[in-house]
């Protein structure tokens, strides 16, 4: 008989190791190399263990994207909550965000993103949903033109990111996340 994985009665556990094995072969392989047989060893689960939590590929994509969108949501707010600054401050944060091209929430978001690209149903219902948790972080209220534009070039680089497009140097992409800062209103700290 062949060695199955273990049952196990910890559905949040297990619904955890797909998408954390989800995650991983998403940035490891690509959106190219991603199978639920894939994903259904990766996370130690037999292919029926995951479609008891995720009906089909999407649902599994869409349940990735949304956990990344509230850790990354979860860490703009955090940032904000810690800069002395309120002036431009959820600016700030986002672009602080994109200023980290290896750490998870954007690795993985980015990667998600990438997949929207290729996909017209997950674009229109995930640029909604990350459109709404833009909002809930009050990236838009009362947000001023150099803000914007900044936000707006970090946007770009992202996207660069994700199309791993090697165009700039390190000091000039530094040299454009200062600029992005000093539009927010950075250097406003006596406000």
């Amino acid at each position: 008989m062949a060695n199955l994985p273990k049952r196990t009665n910890r559905p949040e556990a297990v619904k955890s190791d797909l998408l954390n094995a989800a995650a991983q072969i998403l940035t490891t392989r690509g959106i190219q190399a991603f199978t639920l047989e894939l994903v259904a060893k990766e996370a130690g689960v037999s292919k029926g263990g995951l479609l008891h939590h995720f009906s089909n590929k999407k649902a599994l994509l869409d349940g990735l994207f949304i956990r990344e969108m509230e850790a990354f949501r979860q860490h703009i707010l955090a940032t904000m909550q810690n800069d002395p600054v309120k002036v431009g401050r959820a600016a700030r944060a986002y672009i602080g965000i994109g200023q980290a091209p290896t750490s998870a929430p954007p690795v993985i978001i980015r990667h998600l993103l990438a997949a929207m690209l290729i996909d017209p149903q997950i674009s229109q219902e995930w640029t909604h949903h990350y459109w709404q948790t833009i909002k809930s972080i009050g990236l838009f209220e009362n947000i001023t033109t150099p803000q914007l534009l900044a936000c707006l070039a970090m946007d770009g680089l992202s996207l660069w990111d994700i199309l791993e497009t090697d165009l700039l140097s390190q000091k000039s992409r530094e040299d454009l996340e200062k600029l992005m800062t000093e539009l927010t209103g950075q250097s406003e700290k006596n406000s």
